[in-house]
């Protein structure tokens, strides 16, 4: 499908050289690149071939041709697990985004609906993060979609999301987490979150609120299911082992609130990283190199895993009938 991409200028960016803007608030092409793009033609200003030094006025309207920009790999085992007139339920790969974001527009889970399945009408009911895989329900009309999106932010009342997690390190059996999310200060990646409990210092019912106005609370409860070990020569070499001796852990982590990052974010913090996290993993730095595609053979092998071990296992929705379960993919 062809891409194409128009957008209003604020009134506050008037003034603004259109390079300028398009390299500060559309961080998916380098300087260089949306340079190259402007010397194609590709851009246009209120219906004239756009110029990268011409200022922009407030409510100016700047058109991209995006067809032919390139998309990065991505994963297409995508499994249908349920659908009916009024929803389908897929069971989506790591490495595929949900939705066109970015660079990312015809390598979309939301693309594959649309030209590999046939379906016109897509309402996300539920989202992953692109590198986490598992259970999406999509709606097929705006009334189903409004109908279910309401029961998941009644999480513990009207549905159940279920996550299964890999982690570094020897988890205890069980644990909740209850606190906050909210900018991580140490961390050079401006989106990345941290977790604070709520009564840190474990003798006070006294909620402190943090110093940071988006804040948001978040609820998580944890289950150790076993211990395992990473795959030795020879074995699936993307799928761990179970080993009582093992150092990473699988956990089972189940949603009071839904908060983006909230799983990945609050185990960083508790000290048990995901694997294959390159923003919450071992090292945030890993994310910038993958970012500007420098990864280096040692990153990986920090990694481990190619993508991060979260997999949205269970999808429960009783009032509508939904219940779906798939096992994660990397035990």
């Amino acid at each position: 499908m062809d891409r194409h991409v128009e957008v209003t200028v604020p009134p506050a960016d008037a003034g603004t050289a259109l390079l300028d803007y398009l390299t500060v608030r559309y961080n998916y092409l380098d300087r260089p690149q949306w340079a190259e793009q402007l010397a194609m033609g590709k851009l246009k200003v209120n219906g004239s071939i756009a110029q990268a030094g011409a200022a922009l006025n407030g409510n100016d309207v700047i058109f991209f041709d995006a067809a032919g920009l390139y998309e990065q790999e991505v994963s297409w085992e995508i499994t249908v697990l349920e659908e009916t007139e009024e929803y389908i339920l897929v069971n989506k790969p790591g490495n595929l985004p949900c939705h066109p974001a970015g660079r990312f527009f015809n390598h979309t889970l939301w693309a594959w609906l649309r030209q590999a399945h046939g379906l016109a009408n897509i309402h996300f009911v539920s989202r992953l993060d692109r590198e986490t895989s598992g259970i999406v329900l999509i709606g097929k009309t705006p009334r189903f979609a409004a109908t279910a999106s309401k029961m998941l932010h009644s999480l513990g009342i009207e549905s159940h999301k279920r996550y299964a997690v890999l982690v570094h390190g020897r988890f205890p059996e069980s644990l909740t987490a209850n606190g906050w999310l909210m900018k991580d200060p140490a961390s050079p990646v401006s989106k990345k979150k941290c977790f604070r409990s709520i009564c840190d210092d474990g003798d006070s019912d006294f909620i402190e609120l943090p110093d940071d106005d988006e804040a948001v609370t978040a609820h998580t409860d944890f289950r150790r299911r076993g211990f395992y070990r990473p795959p030795k020569p020879g074995e699936n070499p993307r799928k761990f082992v179970p080993d009582e001796q093992g150092g990473f852990s699988l956990l089972e982590a189940s949603l009071h609130t839904g908060r983006t990052h909230q799983i990945r974010a609050t185990l960083r913090s508790l000290g048990y990283p995901v694997v294959g996290d390159k923003l919450y993993g071992v090292d945030d730095r890993i994310f910038l190199k993958f970012a500007a595609s420098t990864l280096q053979p040692e990153d990986w092998e920090r990694l481990i895993l190619p993508t991060q071990a979260l997999h949205a296992e269970q999808l429960s929705l009783p009032r509508l009938g939904i219940n779906a379960i798939t096992p994660p993919p990397f035990v």
